[in-house]
């Protein structure tokens, strides 16, 4: 054991001489050998060799940048470019330091420092430089090839005039030799022809006449079209294929695209989604909107389209899905913006139901939990903050009954037949097991309506307590929750996977 802890030791040592401590940054230089210079805000990581290089050209500009007494000589050595990319391309510790060293050496000299100088480009910034740079070299390489299909055109048609000119010269040669006056007729004719053959393969053909207004796809129209509609790249490029470049005609080819793709998706299950809530005049609606994916409904968009429907809801006194998706919003109805959401994201989107309170003297109050449960809470007096306490507790617990009376007699009559033979079953007289019958449907009442549960603020009183220390009466209540009765679709990889080994055996 001490000679492993002995090896331990002489090698931590010796790792810890190999490193050394780094030089430190102070003055022109990077680092001084001796021992006073080293402080605590030495450089804590090992240099590469191309570093020790950059470092090195850097010392001997900042150096030069200290000697000089005129601003602009100062900010021309300093500030150049060439310092500029040689701290680009430092690691990104050395980077940092060499970026503070140009800032306080140049406010020595009263000299402005860019923000970006010294820091390379982000990688969004790169693309945008990719991707201009790009369109640049294809628009190159386009009219290099438009040329050289001219040059060929140009050759191709040279050829022809030659090779017609040795038929007009072979053919008079022949009519010479047999005396006729036919065939020389016919080469003369056909040396006049020539010059006009020549002239129609030379010229370029006459650009069809456009039959729209639309113009070349280029990526500004497809971003152009991807802003107006929402649209995927693809299917924006796709669109304006088919259409020959015209916006508007694209536009509507998406649209037709997208309704047959809502109907198409309709039948997949949407279990995910959002409740959204209005709240106008005293009242309250509460609206599902579903999705497929927990992604999707965190989507902006989507979530957008949520509140748009929630709006539209609190101004209608129907609680109908029906009748608010026929509500016209910003030019167009609800069930139209759905169906260009499922263009758009590619999931099956519904609106599948609301649930409205409030009004008639009453007093409303809303919860909505993580996007996911709401509540609506009708009371009788009492405020807004007291009822949305009560939706609170509401989602908490999910009481099936607000009071007593809200509990159907049938409920009642199957739980009084269980507790009725579990009583029986005791041997006990039934004058007795009537009481003891009563005394459990009280405790049954008690626990599943929400006015007689302990309150989750403040477990020391009930929820009707509550209430009635505010002023205040339930009159009852309604909650929501993204998915509630949905069967969802459960994967059993196990039997993909068999399913898939079985096929490939």
């Amino acid at each position: 054991m001490k000679i492993i802890s002995s090896f331990a030791l002489a090698l931590f040592l010796s790792s810890a001489k190999a490193f050394g401590p780094a030089s430190p940054l102070n003055g022109n230089a990077f680092g001084a050998s001796s021992q006073t210079s080293r402080s605590a805000g030495d450089m804590t990581m090992r240099i590469g060799k191309v570093d020790m290089a950059r470092k090195q050209r850097f010392n001997d500009v900042l150096k030069q940048a200290g000697s000089l007494s005129s601003k602009e000589a100062v900010q021309e050595t300093l500030l150049s470019p060439a310092v500029d990319s040689l701290i680009q391309k430092s690691n990104w510790k050395l980077r940092k330091v060499m970026i503070r060293k140009v800032r306080s050496q140049a406010s020595k000299c009263d000299v402005e420092v860019p923000a970006a100088f010294g820091i390379p480009p982000t990688q969004a910034e790169r693309e945008v430089t990719e991707v201009t740079e790009g369109a640049a070299r294809k628009a190159e390489k386009a009219a290099y090839f438009a040329g050289l299909a001219d040059k060929m055109a140009a050759e191709k048609a040279a050829r022809k005039a030659k090779k017609a000119e040795k038929s007009a010269k072979a053919a008079a040669a022949l009519a010479a030799r047999k005396g006729t006056e036919a065939p020389a007729a016919a080469v003369k004719k056909e040396e006049a022809a020539a010059p006009a053959k020549v002239e129609a393969a030379a010229a370029p053909a006459p650009a069809a006449a456009s039959t729209t207004t639309g113009g070349p796809v280029t990526p500004a129209t497809i971003k152009e079209l991807r802003d107006a509609t929402g649209a995927g790249m693809m299917d924006c490029k796709k669109a304006l294929l088919e259409c020959n470049g015209d916006q508007e005609a694209a536009a509507e080819y998406l649209r037709t695209k997208g309704l047959a793709k809502a109907d198409k998706k309709a039948s997949r299950i949407a279990a995910e989604g959002k409740i959204a809530v209005s709240t106008e005049g005293g009242r309250a609606v509460m609206v599902e909107v579903n999705c497929e994916t927990d992604f999707v409904g965190k989507d902006a968009s989507f979530l957008e389209y949520c509140d748009k429907v929630a709006s539209a809801a609190i101004k209608i006194n129907d609680d109908s899905v029906e009748t608010l998706m026929s509500q016209q919003v910003g030019g167009e109805t609800l069930e139209e913006a759905r169906q260009a959401m499922v263009a758009k994201i590619g999931e099956n989107i519904q609106v599948r139901r609301l649930a409205s309170g409030g009004g008639d003297g009453k007093t409303v109050g809303c919860y909505v939990h993580m996007n996911r449960i709401g509540v609506l809470v009708e009371l009788e007096g009492g405020s807004e903050s007291v009822a949305m306490d009560v939706a609170m507790h509401v989602a908490a617990m999910n009481p099936p009954y607000a009071t007593a009376d809200q509990v159907p007699a049938e409920v009642l009559a199957k739980e009084k037949e269980i507790l009725s033979a579990q009583a029986l079953e005791s041997g006990k007289p039934a004058e007795i097991v009537e009481k003891m019958v009563e005394g459990r449907i009280r405790k049954y009442l008690e626990e599943i309506c929400l006015v007689s549960q302990n309150f989750v603020k403040n477990g020391d009183i009930t929820v009707g307590k509550y209430l009635e220390q505010n002023g205040a009466k339930m009159v009852g209540f309604k909650r929501i929750a993204v998915g509630e009765g949905i069967e969802k679709k459960q994967d059993d990889f196990a039997a993909e996977v068999a399913k898939m080994a079985g096929t490939a055996a």
